[in-house]
């Protein structure tokens, strides 16, 4: 055993460094030591001495003992002779372990590593988490090198670390991700974050900062409340300020990085001589959630997110309507009629009192358009009589548009004529083409020039002439707006029959800078199921025998005119409302001829209506369309509930067949409400006459009202 003690201290101090001196400790390699030195303290049989001692027993019983001592002794001797040493280094497999150590000193497998990782770990909120983390990096550290712990990150195939990094940083990665533990720096880093509260300025620019708060500022009281946090806008310099948990505002931060990356910019030219108003171009941001602005000469930006097309959709279409809006109201002409002097129901006479007309702010229950002037509008009126019993026209006295009577004057004042004013701006009629008078009842609104804020101060403050009064009007150039609205005499009709439709409007651009008539391709659908009788039932649903598809095509009819159109604006301010004449001389558009734009709109439309799902969107209307080397622009989209009435009134021997029509904006959802009414045939002297007595009765009719004595 004396022996064999240098080849294990060998042994051991060779293996000293090994993985599994490493693995199992000191504690084990002193154990080792101490059996080591026990068993070679022990006794064992030393054969010279056993043989000397044999011999000398052997002799002595000869001499004085009996010779069966001897033999006994003999045969005791021969046993331990035949009987083989012990070997206690292989029954306790001490060398095979040794040996097994040598072998593998230089062999390194996950499952090494992998007996020390634990089957899981606690929540990564709580204090114990990080006991834990903090327990296993030193179980890690002191169970293996670095050069092994790198050998092991290999094996795993992490990246990230090099060869020279520090042991413990090994053994982190192994931990965060071999095993998936969460990382113990960022676990403190979020704790950190959802604790303090810091201030923070976000340096923005106009079209980010509309982009993040939204349509009218929506978004901003969103994003307070989702992220828990208090937000400001500072304009010099643009900026939003944040104050809250350093959390919170990372979000915030990533949120408005992310919104910076998502905006998309186009440009449209424009054909105007002067540019957009910015208050107009500000309202078209407010209303499709894109950011509108000039850029350059005759140039529009429009910038909107990519993951929201349809802003820039409604963007374009309501910049094409602006234009469109300041072309036709450049080409049309106005006109205004003085009524004749009509008996009045005083003695007093009328000479005492000169007539006198001013402008006063036009105050509606509806809304005004979206694109009306935000420093207000104004209608020019007859300043009242107070000694008069009625200031307002009397229509059956006076005769009204129909018997001519009175006077109708252009800007310049000179006399005019209706009829001609409408038909000199039009080509010579010619076959297969129809013309259509229109009579549109409203007010016709004198907008003065661009303000930040909104009066009901005049533009032009007094009582005048008419004559002062238009020359005023084209002197300063002032702009105008007609906005429809229902007569008293049909406020108080039965709706006859009612359809629902669907209509858009293109215009070609204009040549000209004067007075003509505009290109005009109107498209009209009749929306399925829309058909409703007096009763309130859809005259669709009367016959179930015929198949639904059967029903929706016969509501599907849709009709294409193209042709010219002018428009005559006639200010009437002896009358409660003004009237809009409007001309088109037009022919059906074969569908063949159609634009490849229009037909395709058309084939998506009828693909809504039939297969399109409950939640589906319509498609959208196109911008431009192209005919014959003319481009057309989009005028109008709109939704139209139109209805016959019979309207009528006491003391009138008239009933007027008149059309209202709810026309919905599709894209800005703006609503209006308008009156009107046809000559199909204005050549003849009849038709025509009946057509201007709807027109004097329409207008000329007052809203009834108390007979209470003023308190």
């Amino acid at each position: 055993m004396s022996l064999a003690l240098p080849f294990v201290k060998r042994q051991l101090c060779s293996n000293a460094h090994l993985r599994y001196g490493l693995v199992y400790g000191r504690r084990a390699q002193s154990a080792l030591m101490a059996r080591l030195v026990e068993l070679s303290n022990s006794p064992s049989p030393q054969p010279n001495s056993a043989t000397s001692n044999t011999a000398s027993s052997t002799s002595s019983g000869a001499s004085s003992g009996p010779k069966k001592a001897t033999k006994k002794q003999t045969g005791e001797d021969t046993q331990k002779k035949n009987t083989p040493s012990r070997n206690l280094l292989e029954e306790s497999k001490i060398q095979s372990f040794l040996d097994h150590i040598a072998e593998t000193s230089n062999t390194l497998t996950l499952a090494d590593i992998t007996r020390l990782q634990p089957n899981g770990h606690s929540d990564p909120e709580t204090p114990e988490y990080e006991e834990e983390y903090n327990a296993l990096v030193d179980r890690l550290c002191r169970s293996f090198s670095k050069k092994q712990l790198h050998s092991f990150i290999k094996m795993l195939e992490l990246e990230g670390t090099r060869r020279k990094s520090p042991k413990q940083h090994h053994a982190v990665h192994i931990i965060e991700d071999g095993w998936g533990w969460p990382s113990l720096t960022k676990v403190k880093a979020r704790k950190r974050d959802w604790s303090e509260i810091l201030s923070q300025s976000f340096p923005l620019d106009p079209r980010q900062s509309f982009l993040i708060l939204g349509k009218d500022g929506a978004n901003l009281h969103a994003l307070s409340n989702q992220y828990n946090i208090h937000i400001g806008f500072t304009t010099r310099p643009l900026s939003l300020n944040a104050e809250g948990v350093r959390g919170a505002l990372k979000q915030l931060e990533e949120h408005i990085a992310f919104v910076k990356e998502d905006i998309v910019e186009e440009y449209q030219d424009l054909s105007l001589e002067n540019p957009v108003p910015p208050e107009l171009l500000h309202r078209i941001s407010r209303l499709s959630g894109a950011f509108t602005e000039t850029f350059g000469d005759g140039k529009i930006r429009i910038s909107y997110r990519r993951s929201d097309p349809r802003a820039a959709f409604i963007a374009k279409r309501l910049v094409t309507h602006v234009l469109c809006d300041f072309e036709s109201t450049a080409g049309s002409s106005i006109l205004v009629h003085i009524p004749p002097e009509a008996p009045l129901s005083t003695p007093v006479p009328s000479a005492l009192f000169a007539l006198s007309y001013a402008l006063y702010p036009f105050l509606s229950s509806r809304s005004l358009h979206w694109n009306a002037n935000a420093s207000g509008a104004f209608r020019a009126r007859k300043v009242a009589e107070w000694i008069g019993f009625n200031s307002m026209e009397d229509v059956q006295k006076s005769g009204g548009l129909e018997l001519g009577r009175g006077q109708i004057l252009d800007m310049e004042e000179n006399l005019a004529d209706i009829q001609q004013q409408l038909f000199t701006h039009l080509p010579e009629s010619s076959e297969g083409r129809s013309r259509v008078i229109t009579a549109s009842f409203g007010h016709v609104l004198l907008t003065p020039p661009s303000s930040s804020y909104a009066s009901l101060i005049p533009p032009l403050k007094g009582s005048w002439p008419l004559s002062n009064l238009l020359r005023w009007i084209q002197e300063k150039h002032i702009g105008r707006l007609f906005t429809p609205s229902l007569p008293a005499a049909v406020l108080r009709s039965a709706a006859q029959k009612t359809q629902l439709l669907h209509r858009l409007i293109y215009e070609a651009r204009r040549t000209d800078n004067g007075q003509q008539a505009t290109h005009v391709l109107e498209f009209e659908m009749t929306l399925p199921s829309a058909t409703i009788n007096q009763d309130g039932v859809s005259e669709l649903a009367k016959s179930d025998s015929n198949p639904p598809h059967e029903h929706i095509e016969t509501a599907l009819n849709h009709i294409c005119r193209i042709g010219n159109q002018f428009v005559v604006d006639l200010m009437l301010p002896d009358r409660p409302m003004d009237i809009r004449f409007s001309i088109f001389d037009s022919s059906v558009l074969n569908e063949k001829l159609w634009p490849a734009e229009l037909q395709k709109y058309l084939q998506d439309l009828s693909l809504f209506f039939h297969d399109g799902e409950a939640d589906a969107s319509p498609p959208n209307a196109p911008l431009i369309l192209h005919l014959q080397g003319v481009e057309y622009r989009l005028r109008s989209s709109v939704s139209v509930r139109q209805t016959q009435a019979h309207a009528s009134a006491p003391h009138w021997d008239t009933s007027i067949s008149a059309i209202t029509e709810s026309v919905l904006d599709l894209e800005v959802d703006d609503k209006s409400t308008l009156c009107k009414i046809t000559c199909n045939e204005p050549f003849t002297d009849v038709n025509w006459r009946a057509f201007l007595k709807g027109c004097d009765f329409l207008s000329g009719l007052r809203v009834p009202t108390s007979n209470k004595p003023f308190v």
